[in-house]
């Protein structure tokens, strides 16, 4: 197959790169060469920034398959679409299970109600517009594609090997630290969450099938709990470890800001995101690798960084840094001994 990749140098886009090409198809990738631009020398680069003009960039040339990881306002979608004019197959569009409405009942499907904006034509990428956002993209796909030609992936917390936002990799590097863990909320409440491998794996199968539709993609397959995630981290990584439980009421009360201090907590009334069906994506052959196998590989990765990032990077090329997430660990201890003396 003929694969166009939209952004396949950072984290998702790497891998579906690197798979595509291991699997014997030709890859174009569009990217700004801002980031591992010597990445992937046996595929086609081509160069442009997402908020330009990308006529002159994707001018010529046919593919089977566009797979855009790097489209965040709809009008991304719409350039793609006119510079792709009569000369793609499928578009899928990577989406996220953030485009559900707020208030939205668990467990989350497909067909639930998505986020709206107040301001549809708004392009400020924050915690409020995202969710809405990707859905107006999502929308734009299915004007431009239509529902024969438009694949819509909407993924939950993607982690693993050459992950920017720190998220999971944080509780690796926790573990790896060792001694007492503060553990947040109650250990028997569902996490989810993908390898970006599995996902990236998933997607090309679908590529090669001509695989068309709306998915939610999450796991792991068969559920994993708050509990379950840090005791197989705390066995795989560091057996020394210990972990102490602190309940809902007290983080709250103690001013601890769910996902980004502790990430992948959520407060029950808040955690829906953690409760997504993906029966339809496991009907079409998801399937996601033991969590330990996640836990080891993204810890060897991490080996081989300098040092830890202080900020994840921009939401969107251009935009602000943002702060990584994350527990101060004189906040921990402090959390940790009030519980002790309580």
């Amino acid at each position: 197959m003929k694969i166009l990749v939209l952004g396949g140098t950072r984290f998702l886009g790497r891998h579906l790169v690197a798979q595509a090409l291991a699997r014997g198809h030709a890859v174009t990738l569009l990217h700004r060469g801002a980031s591992a631009r010597d990445l992937f020398p046996e595929a086609e680069h081509r160069l442009a920034d997402r908020n330009g003009d990308l006529a002159a960039a994707l001018a010529g040339g046919t593919w089977d398959v566009a797979i855009d990881t790097s489209a965040y306002v709809p009008r991304h979608v719409d350039s793609v679409a006119a510079a792709l004019a009569g000369r793609v197959g499928v578009y899928q569009f990577v989406s996220s299970i953030s485009v559900y409405a707020e208030g939205a009942p668990a467990p989350l499907t497909e067909d639930s109600p998505r986020a709206q904006l107040a301001d549809p034509g708004t392009e400020a990428i924050t915690g409020e517009t995202y969710g809405g956002l990707k859905a107006l993209c999502e929308d734009a796909a299915g004007r431009h594609f239509g529902p024969g030609r438009s694949l819509v992936v909407r993924p939950g917390l993607i982690v693993g090997p050459h992950d920017p936002t720190g998220r999971f990799s944080w509780w690796v590097r926790r573990l790896l630290r060792g001694g007492e863990v503060l553990a947040p909320g109650d250990p028997a409440a569902p996490v989810q969450f993908i390898d970006v491998r599995d996902l990236a794996a998933w997607m090309l199968r679908q590529a090669e099938a001509g695989g068309t539709g709306a998915f939610n993609l999450t796991g792991p397959v068969g559920g994993t709990t708050m509990g379950g995630l840090l005791e197989a981290a705390r066995a795989a990584l560091n057996p020394p470890a210990t972990l102490t439980w602190l309940d809902e009421a007290t983080l709250l009360a103690a001013g601890v800001a769910p996902w980004m201090e502790l990430p992948l907590w959520l407060p029950a009334a808040q955690a829906t995101l953690h409760r997504t069906d993906i029966a339809r994506a496991v009907a079409t052959g998801l399937a996601t690798r033991p969590l330990a196998e996640t836990l080891c590989d993204t810890a060897a990765w991490l080996d081989t960084l300098p040092g830890e990032d202080a900020v994840m990077p921009p939401a969107q090329p251009g935009g602000p840094p943002r702060p990584m997430p994350g527990l101060d660990p004189a906040r921990e201890a402090a959390l940790l001994a009030a519980w002790h003396a309580r």
